[in-house]
């Protein structure tokens, strides 16, 4: 079984990212799930596919996915299995290195250049690029880091030594008082 973190490689050459724009749709393999598991430290995954659109986007190329996932967690509080689902969109820029640095001054560090229509910042664009990595980091994204067991959402946990109350919202909340203590000041009083 691979765990290499490439181990849903699906390399684009550039040429053919930048010929116009591309359909690409998949299905993760076996092989390819149970890599994602140790990967990401799940149980399992039981399915995962994907449909992402590229178009030549300024120098470089934007893509435009959406993924499908059915995945085991553990839960954070019992460790027991929880089942999940996926179903989330992304958009992706790459545009090359020279685009998105500024290098002007020799042994100066990098800067990203500011520009208002990037949206999110782009990320550097390589030849190939690796759609298969793209998806698998938004999979990854997309997953509950904090996964629980049903019935456990509302139940609270405290920790202070027997017999201490333990403390409420008020409590950590110094100056919520002092509204109520402003207005009784400026409050006229009678004779006044």
């Amino acid at each position: 079984m691979a765990t290499s973190p490439d181990a849903l490689s699906r390399r684009v050459s550039l040429a053919d990212l930048r010929a116009g724009p591309q359909r690409y749709e998949s299905t993760a393999s076996p092989d390819e799930r149970a890599a994602l598991a140790t990967r990401f430290d799940l149980p399992a995954v039981e399915a995962l596919s994907w449909q992402i659109e590229s178009a030549p986007w300024r120098a470089g190329v934007r893509l435009s996915g959406h993924i499908r996932a059915q995945v085991i967690q553990e839960c954070v509080v019992t460790l027991d299995p929880v089942p999940a689902g996926i179903d989330e969109r992304f958009e992706r820029g790459f545009l090359p290195f020279a685009d998105l640095y500024d290098d002007s001054k020799p042994g100066a560090e990098y800067e990203i250049v500011d520009d208002r229509d990037l949206g999110d910042v782009p990320e550097s664009l390589t030849d190939p690029l690796d759609i298969g990595e793209v998806v698998a980091e938004e999979f990854g994204i997309a997953l509950d880091p904090y996964p629980r067991s049903e019935g456990l959402e509302d139940t609270a946990y405290s920790a202070q030594p027997a017999g201490v109350e333990p403390l409420t919202d008020a409590d950590v909340k110094p100056f919520a008082g002092l509204a109520d203590l402003a207005k009784k000041m400026n409050t006229p009083k009678n004779g006044d």
